[in-house]
């Protein structure tokens, strides 16, 4: 029994320790778009791909020690594919620092900052569900947390609709801007698409398990 528990507390933890590499990369692309200018984006891009690359290996380690073990405490199948969820976060923020350098923004328009404080609250609210995972059959623990990041991917799609529409009804924009702040505001909105696809899979784990 103690050696079950051991199993299933490491599994429980590997879900935490991956989405914590997520929050380090969000908090470094947080502080790199504080005054973000063009000099910025390599040094940015290079130190969330850092982040993203020991996330991979981590993940790699916990894969490969699923793989041997006999008895898991959710479905084997549930534990890979919600370490691939949590992991598509960390890649989508690297995406978000490596299409900021490759496609040269100079600039980044100032509503991104509201973008960038919910796609936060969406990551540390997952960190917490996670965190419950040790609770999945308990539903009043579990469904406040999924539907607080359900909420906000919500929040997310309509701020990307309302000010994508405001960018097309100003005149002062060149095409080029047009284009690329849609593109940006996209990025995020993708990023909170990426963790409510997370939240998604934990209910489907919790419903298995009531």
């Amino acid at each position: 029994m103690a050696l079950f528990k051991k199993k299933k507390d490491y599994f429980f933890e590997s879900f935490v320790e991956l989405a914590t590499y997520a929050k380090d990369a969000f908090l470094i692309l947080e502080e790199g778009l504080k005054d973000f200018n063009a000099s910025k984006a390599e040094e940015l891009k290079n130190n969330v791909h850092l982040v993203e690359h020991k996330a991979d290996l981590d993940k790699r380690e916990i894969e490969e020690k699923l793989a041997k073990e006999f008895i898991t405490p959710i479905d084997r199948e549930d534990i890979f594919l919600l370490l691939d969820k949590i992991d598509d976060i960390t890649d989508a923020i690297d995406e978000i620092s490596y299409k900021l350098y490759i496609r040269n923004y100079d600039k980044l328009p100032s509503q991104i900052q509201s973008f960038v404080s919910k796609s936060k609250e969406a990551i540390l609210t997952m960190i917490e569900l996670l965190q419950n995972m040790d609770k999945i059959s308990t539903k009043s623990v579990i469904d406040p947390l999924t539907h607080k990041i359900l909420d906000i991917e919500e929040e997310v799609d309509k701020l990307y609709e309302d000010n994508v529409r405001d960018l097309y009804k100003e005149e002062h924009y060149s095409y080029r801007e047009l284009v690329m702040n849609e593109k940006v505001f996209s990025y995020f909105e993708y990023l909170t698409d990426k963790c409510r696809d997370v939240t998604k899979q934990i209910q489907i784990i919790m419903y298995k398990n009531l």
